[in-house]
């Protein structure tokens, strides 16, 4: 009987363990802490790319963003 009610507490634990895991990786990845890892330069290149759009200007403004960001790569 003892066994049991210590398998069924350890059981309770694991599942609140997992649990308060759970919320602490949530607010991590809202806090954006994962996009500080990124490289900002990448983050900025991508956000002006997907800001050129499509359509017959679009190649003009990506090559912008292209020139951007080598310049932000190099300093």
């Amino acid at each position: 009987m003892i066994y049991k009610k210590a398998g069924a507490g350890i059981a309770v634990f694991i599942i609140i363990l997992l649990i308060l895991l759970g919320v602490a990786a949530f607010f991590i990845i809202n806090s954006g802490a994962l996009e500080k890892v990124v490289d900002p330069c990448e983050r900025e290149f991508s956000d002006c790319n997907h800001a050129c759009g499509e359509g017959l200007l679009s190649s003009v403004c990506k090559e912008k963003c292209s020139y951007d960001y080598r310049k932000c790569k190099n300093g």
